[in-house]
């Protein structure tokens, strides 16, 4: 007796056991982050650990340009969108795994039924009493499980968490866009503006030519014609003075779309002339591997592959029976008056199993069809790597030689200053003539036009190895 005791007991665990591992088994492929090849070395820079900078504005010592980026987070409507988008991933992951658990109704139904029975051989009683018109009042509470014993749901549930990351990295990278966007264009507003001025200066120089040539005009000891050559030329560099004002204009509008503001609101806080932004602080550069992991759309596309092998999981778990249960509890009478009693009681329990052994040709096509989601997200994963790699060479490459032109502009701007400033002490020596040193002065602002626009450039090659590098640098 005690034998068979003990074997009862064990047959009674084993079943609970099975049943424990039936419910803990998940069909389809279990997601893990493939390995990619990672190059060691930048072929452009050498290396060095060091951490990651997400302030990187704040080197340019430009306490505008720090406004601006700190206001972009408030008001650009793509942001604003992408948080919309992330509450909504929120709520559908939300959604899915809320199927892992049972739900319930509280219902109520009042119905009035007749029923038309015909019976052999005529009518009878019976068949009266069955004509007659009946209330049915039922109210309680309905339960329904539906038992994920092939991981169906969990597999779902899988894929829209991995969805939600995804909706959150998408906003990471449309802030690190949006962020470098803005620096760039407010760059471009001091560069337009600096050149405005080297126009203006230009301008005012050559007035004082046409005035000296037509001096010399006067005098007779100059040709006429030098006078109308100037004057065209003057007329040129005139319309250097509207080219750049609508270049400004053009950029500041931008800038307001960019803060979410309405047009006006970046002239008022630009109106203010400046120097261009630029820091001559070293950045370090961090392993490509740590670099990879901080780029926003790297880890989109594998969050993207993620929920893409999930749903091959949910795809598979189709063949599988859905197996559900059932139940309800509470008053069922056919007299309103007794709804309430409680002979009125009633409870049901039931289990119901379905299992599309017909449908195994759409099943199958949609299997096929996650598969090759899950492979394209795969080459998409693949090619963002790729992608981040070259973009990663690509600006860093860019700003070291733009760097080095800068460098040589300034060097020959400050060559050209030394010659005006010997033009000038030449003319008060009087061994030249003030025509001489204006001309100087034009060859000195046509290098200072070129200066501004390398120094601009400069820094804005400088904000795209920020971009390339996920949000940021490292300073020392």
């Amino acid at each position: 007796m005690k034998i068979n005791h003990y074997l009862r007991q064990s047959l009674v665990l084993s079943v609970i056991l099975s049943s424990l591992l039936e419910l803990g088994c998940m069909v389809g492929p279990d997601y893990k982050k493939p390995e990619m090849p990672v190059p060691q070395h930048w072929q452009s820079s050498a290396l060095t650990e060091t951490s990651h900078e997400k302030l990187w504005w704040q080197h340019f010592n430009d306490p505008i340009l720090n406004h601006l980026l700190e206001k972009a987070g408030q008001g650009n409507l793509e942001l604003k969108t992408a948080e919309a988008r992330i509450l909504e991933a929120r709520a559908l992951q939300a959604s899915a795994t809320a199927a892992l658990f049972p739900s319930g109704d509280l219902m109520f139904a009042a119905n009035r039924q007749g029923n038309l029975i015909g019976f052999p051989g005529g009518s009878s009683n019976i068949a009266q009493q069955f004509k007659q018109p009946f209330n049915i009042f039922k109210s309680g509470f309905d339960v329904s499980w539906e038992l994920d014993l092939f991981g169906g749901h969990r597999r779902s549930a899988e894929a829209a968490k991995a969805e939600f990351e995804a909706a959150n990295l998408t906003r990471d990278d449309i802030l690190i866009t949006t962020l470098a966007e803005i620096a760039r264009t407010y760059i471009e507003i001091r560069q337009y503006q600096h050149q405005y001025s080297i126009a203006q200066q230009i301008v005012d120089a050559d007035k004082k030519i046409i005035e000296l040539t037509q001096q010399r005009v006067d005098i007779g000891s100059n040709a006429g014609i030098d006078v109308i050559r100037f004057k065209a030329q003057l007329e040129h560099d005139d319309s250097q003075l509207a080219y750049f004002t609508n270049l400004v204009s053009q950029a500041e509008f931008r800038l307001d779309v960019l803060l979410g503001e309405k047009p006006g609101l970046s002239h008022i806080l630009v109106m203010v002339k400046a120097e261009i932004p630029y820091t001559d602080k070293v950045f370090v550069l961090e392993a490509p591997a740590v670099v990879i992991t901080h780029r926003p759309d790297v880890r989109h596309a594998e969050r993207l592959l993620a929920a893409a092998t999930s749903q091959q999981g949910v795809a598979m778990a189709k063949f599988y029976p859905d197996i559900s249960l059932t139940g309800f509890i509470g008053l069922f009478n056919t007299n309103a008056a007794n709804f309430l009693n409680v002979s009125s009681k009633s409870w049901s329990m039931g289990g119901n199993v379905l299992w599309p052994i017909l449908s195994y040709g759409g099943l199958s096509a949609n299997l096929h069809a996650a598969d090759a989601r899950q492979q394209a997200a795969m080459s998409q994963y693949q090619q963002s790597m790729l992608s981040a790699f070259s973009d990663v060479e690509r600006s860093l490459t860019a700003y070291s030689e733009q760097e080095k032109a800068w460098q040589s502009l300034v060097k020959s701007t400050e060559a050209t200053k030394h010659v005006d400033q010997i033009a000038h002490e030449r003319y008060e020596a009087g061994q030249s003539s003030l025509l001489d040193v204006l001309d100087t002065q034009r060859g000195l602002y046509n290098t200072e036009n070129q200066l501004a626009i390398a120094k601009a450039q400069t820094s804005i090659n400088l904000i795209s190895v920020y971009k390339s590098l996920g949000g940021g640098w490292s300073i020392k």
